[in-house]
């Protein structure tokens, strides 16, 4: 789809200078059954290449205004795609939608097991006495985030699974690899637990007679850092430029403490950098810091309170964290406040 929309954009640019970054697009899909088997097929070729009938099609819509109000229909053989400008603009592949889900209809043809056929030609160097082992990691894909997971086999037989795919591999080439092992961060299945944390799984796939993974394993998935996403999440904020070092940071809350004369503020380190660097506003540090538009400064009340800094640290660093705090205590200072006299007591 991604191929497809490229081809597209990049000539729609020709008439409207920019368009393509504003342009949405659907898939439509065909099913049925060939020789006994279903199959089941999104409507974008891979290879695609624009037809003179489509440039056409779409110079017309761009050229004449169309494009501002109507939706564009292109059919062709192995091809049937809605596209829409949208009101803002779309960020890449995620301006592709299809009704076909993520599915696979074919063992040997799918990307998993040509993934895995490639791997094992790599492995044929190893020693004949050391253990041959392919690691995969899920970073969006269905078919390894589902492993072992309610609802991975489909009794219908029309779609095959991530389990189906890795041990009929594992029968064909037990000559050539020992055991496949796949790492995907989850949470749990259970809606009723209260623990949520994300964690790695691992399920493994042996030869015939290597049924249990080796006891190295475990202390393989203890050693690997916390997971802070799942595999579909880290691919969207992958291709979203979210891990980009231009990109705004992940920064932490703001926390207060303290006494009515002395406290402290817990401050994001990073976001305090980029506010002195100017990456972000003075509008967007404050959000940062939890104000709402159109409230008074934090700072600025505190300092007509009169109280002004004593000290200045970094809170102990949390290296699973991609911040830190930055500690501002404040103490009562008179010097900083207008003077005020107490009224005069009355006896009587």
């Amino acid at each position: 789809m991604d191929n497809v929309a490229i081809a597209i954009g990049q000539f729609a640019d020709r008439f409207c200078k920019g368009i393509s970054t504003f342009l949405y697009y659907r898939f439509r899909e065909e099913h049925g059954y060939e020789n006994g088997r279903y199959f089941r097929r999104r409507l974008a070729p891979l290879d695609y290449e624009l037809s003179d009938n489509a440039a056409k099609l779409i110079e017309d819509w761009i050229s004449s205004g169309a494009a501002s109000g109507t939706k564009l229909h292109i059919v062709e053989p192995g091809l049937a795609v809605e596209i829409e400008r949208s009101t803002h603009k779309q960020i890449r592949y995620h301006n592709v939608w299809s009704s076909m889900p993520p599915e696979t209809h074919s063992i040997g043809d799918s990307p998993l097991y040509k993934l895995l056929k490639r791997k094992a030609a790599q492995l044929k160097g190893g020693h004949r006495d050391t253990l041959r082992f392919i690691f995969l990691i899920d970073v969006g894909s269905a078919l390894l985030n589902h492993l072992g997971r309610f609802g991975e086999i489909d009794h219908t037989r029309r779609r095959v699974s991530g389990s189906e795919i890795l041990s009929q591999f594992m029968q064909a080439h037990k000559d050539r690899v020992d055991a496949i092992v796949v790492l995907a961060p989850q949470r749990p299945q259970q809606s009723w637990t209260l623990n949520r944390e994300i964690r790695w799984s691992a399920t493994f796939f042996g030869r015939p007679g290597f049924d249990s993974p080796p006891e190295g394993l475990d202390r393989i998935v203890g050693a690997l850092p916390r997971p802070r996403f799942e595999g579909y999440q880290v691919r969207s904020l992958f291709r979203q430029g979210a891990f980009s070092p231009k990109s705004s940071g992940w920064y932490l809350g703001m926390s207060i403490e303290g006494t009515m004369k002395d406290f402290e503020a817990k401050v994001p380190a990073r976001a305090f950098l980029d506010f002195l660097a100017g990456r972000i506003s003075v509008d967007q540090f404050r959000h940062f810091m939890g104000q709402r538009k159109g409230d008074p400064n934090l700072l600025e009340n505190w300092l007509n309170q009169g109280f002004t800094l004593s000290r200045i640290e970094m809170a102990p660093r949390n290296v699973d964290e991609d911040d830190d705090h930055l500690v501002l205590h404040f103490s009562d200072d008179p010097a900083a406040r207008a003077l005020k006299l107490n009224p005069p007591v009355v006896d009587g």
